[in-house]
């Protein structure tokens, strides 16, 4: 018997029904763990060793700005875009793009340290930017809905 909607009952709820909303297979629930751990890791090191010295102007961080000789308003800006990236990467909605731009973050970093250090300490941001990669291919789905909805193209309810 058919239901008054035209679609039997047992079935997903069509075509608006969202991706999330299916039940996840045990390797994609594996693949949520790590990928979540992982955010948090790169969270913790994204404020501990990036944001919180260069938002109080260590005397480190404060070195490597002023060897750049751009003055420490980029210090504090890079401060804060790595604090508003680590807080992105906690979030399901943003973790993607926080770690798209997070990526730019780290290789201007590299860019720095193998210019004006002779490559001192460039292994820091180099190493990070492993694990940025691996969770902007795990979340690219959100970088993709979240542009899609910014375009006009998603659904805005």
């Amino acid at each position: 018997m058919a239901h008054a909607s035209g679609v039997p009952p047992t079935s997903h709820a069509g075509p608006s029904a969202s991706r999330s909303s299916r039940p996840k297979g045990p390797a994609r629930i594996a693949l949520e763990v790590v990928l979540w751990a992982v955010q948090l890791y790169v969270a913790y090191f994204m404020v501990t060793v990036g944001a919180i010295p260069a938002l109080t102007a260590d005397s480190g961080a404060k070195g490597v700005f002023q060897d750049i000789g751009l003055g420490l308003w980029l210090m504090y800006l890079t401060g804060a875009l790595e604090l508003l990236g680590a807080i992105g990467l906690l979030t399901p909605w943003f973790s993607g793009l926080a770690a798209f731009g997070l990526i730019f973050v780290m290789s201007g970093a590299c860019i720095t340290h193998l210019t004006l250090h002779d490559g001192k300490g460039v292994e820091t941001p180099a190493m990070i930017l492993i694990p940025l990669v691996l969770i902007v291919i795990g979340r690219w789905s959100t970088v993709k809905k979240l542009g899609s909805w910014l375009t006009g193209g998603g659904n805005r309810r």
